[in-house]
């Protein structure tokens, strides 16, 4: 009889939970940033959307699509987009600098069209006809993916997967941009230093070894701007042709650079 009774209890726990919103995911995220949660109802659709919240307290509050950054409602993410047929709340399939998200097709309940949106604000309605040729043109920025779709091996049933490949193209881009410019401002500091010391060495009064230093100079910031390594044999010879006149300062800082 105590095991029924605890079993009744928790049954009646998890009604009361349950009943009051406790265990409920739902929010609304406002278009200033503030996160209110509740009971959500999308209450109309298209460019007309609003959204219905309805607070623990009770209290309820309606936002039309522009007073809305997003809303989750069912442990699903909604969010204002512009599609074919303007602004209309669209539901986030797969987010990214590509996302991917459903939509309602006029006169239609259910999330039936797909929708794709760029960072950089271009987007498109994922085709029915046409799609390699589309899909390849939108997607041109990476090689890898519109290779495999032009060849079959990424159609439209493999969506999410074309989503998640392009976006990881994408990132490694960005990387190797990253690496690229880290690298060419490196390069420039310490191009830089030797830049200062090749100037003054050819205003410089003509001394034994002047010419064989330039040379030397030149051969060591075409190294450097090939990220490649500067032998010793260079910076040794430069270095006792150097020493010895009033550029030892300049040279000293332009080899600090290759430490």
């Amino acid at each position: 009889m105590k095991k029924r009774a605890s079993d009744h209890s928790i049954l009646l726990l998890f009604y009361m939970l349950s009943s009051t919103g406790l265990w409920a995911q739902d929010y609304v995220v406002t278009a200033k940033g503030d996160t209110i949660k509740g009971e959500v109802k999308l209450m109309s659709f298209g460019s007309n959307s609003t959204v219905k919240l309805t607070g623990s307290d009770k209290k309820k509050s309606t936002y039309t699509i522009f007073q809305v950054q997003s809303f989750a409602y069912k442990n699903e993410i909604y969010q204002p987009v512009k599609g074919p047929n303007g602004y209309t709340f669209m539901k986030l399939k797969k987010a990214g600098y590509l996302s991917l998200y459903a939509f309602q097709i006029p006169n239609q309940l259910t999330f039936d069209g797909l929708y794709l949106t760029k960072k950089d604000g271009t987007s498109m309605e994922v085709p029915n006809l046409s799609f390699k040729k589309m899909m390849t043109k939108f997607l041109s920025e990476c090689d890898s993916v519109v290779n495999k779709i032009d060849k079959g091996r990424l159609t439209r049933r493999h969506l999410d997967a074309i989503v998640d490949e392009y976006n990881a193209c994408i990132i490694s881009k960005t990387i190797d941009y990253t690496k690229m410019i880290s690298l060419q401002t490196e390069q420039a500091v310490k191009i830089s230093a030797w830049d200062i010391l090749e100037e003054k060495l050819k205003v410089k009064a003509d001394f034994d070894g002047k010419v064989s230093a330039l040379e030397m100079i030149t051969e060591i910031k075409g190294k450097i701007k090939k990220d490649e390594k500067v032998p010793n044999f260079l910076t040794e010879g430069l270095t006792k042709i150097l020493n010895p006149t009033e550029l030892k300062i300049e040279l000293e800082n332009a080899l600090k650079e290759l430490n």
